[in-house]
């Protein structure tokens, strides 16, 4: 009986603790599709128990602690000791030590960061922060630029910049930031520096025997062609070497001579 009690009292502390924390992280959205059947993902960026929030700063030297579809995981002290316990995505903490909150997560808006050009980024929008003197509401922007090559916003490439009054923007490049079906993978990196290299050899090669050896434009300009027409047969003789070794070491063929051959045009 008292084991039960003292665990029932477990549980309603961690329900009470970090309840609402967890039950952010799991369902907020952080996905939206654009009427134009565009579709982003920013759920990798948003900052869940045990990832700290980012932390960015302006000109000024203001701080910014930031989530992404989710409010901060730690509300800055300085925010707390002025009794500013709101939860937000997004707080300014200035170099006077005082605080704001800059928006609600609840209360946000999508678009792209140039109309009707998908492939430049998206941003999200937090409004209905705290109220200022010139007599708005802040916002904030968080504007994820489409970086290919996948730097998931490092606090090293992102910056703060205040556009109007009390509406700041948060700029950062991440391959999230691409629509999900321009995103190149590895692969795709891979193929088009491998043609690329491909393409160099042969435009090179060709242009260096044309004027170094006076060759006309035709195949026997392609460098080192004596090489490319004899790897069919290496390639074939490679195979069945393999094979060779194979089954010699597993014991079901006694080791063979072969004839050597010889590479030559190189």
């Amino acid at each position: 009986m008292k084991a039960g009690f003292a665990l029932i009292l477990v549980l309603s502390w961690l329900a009470a603790c970090c309840g609402n924390r967890f039950q952010e992280a799991w369902v907020m959205n952080c996905e939206h599709t654009f009427p134009d059947g565009t579709h982003f993902d920013l759920g990798p960026l948003t900052r869940t128990a045990g990832r700290p929030d980012y932390v960015g700063r302006d000109k000024s030297g203001n701080n910014y602690y930031i989530n992404v579809c989710n409010n901060v995981q730690e509300i800055p002290h300085e925010c707390r000791v002025l009794q500013k316990d709101i939860r937000a995505p997004v707080y300014q903490v200035r170099n006077d030590s005082f605080c704001h909150w800059l928006g609600l997560e609840g209360s946000h808006r999508w678009d792209l960061i140039e109309p009707g050009s998908p492939f430049v980024g998206v941003q999200l929008t937090y409004m209905d922060g705290e109220y200022c003197q010139e007599g708005v509401n802040r916002q904030v922007r968080l504007q994820m630029y489409c970086d290919h090559m996948g730097r998931l916003g490092s606090v090293a490439d992102y910056y703060v910049t205040v556009e109007a009054p009390c509406t700041y923007v948060v700029t950062f490049p991440t391959i999230h930031g691409c629509p999900k079906d321009l995103r190149w993978s590895w692969g795709s990196w891979f193929d088009v520096l491998f043609f690329l290299g491909v393409g160099l050899y042969l435009g090179v090669g060709i242009a260096f025997n044309m004027n170094k050896y006076q060759m006309p434009l035709g195949v026997e300009a392609i460098p080192h062609i004596e090489f490319w027409r004899q790897l069919p047969d290496l390639v074939k003789d490679g195979v069945a070497f393999s094979v060779d070794f194979v089954l010699v070491t597993l014991g079901r063929r006694e080791p063979q001579t072969r004839g050597s051959f010889e590479w030559s045009g190189l």
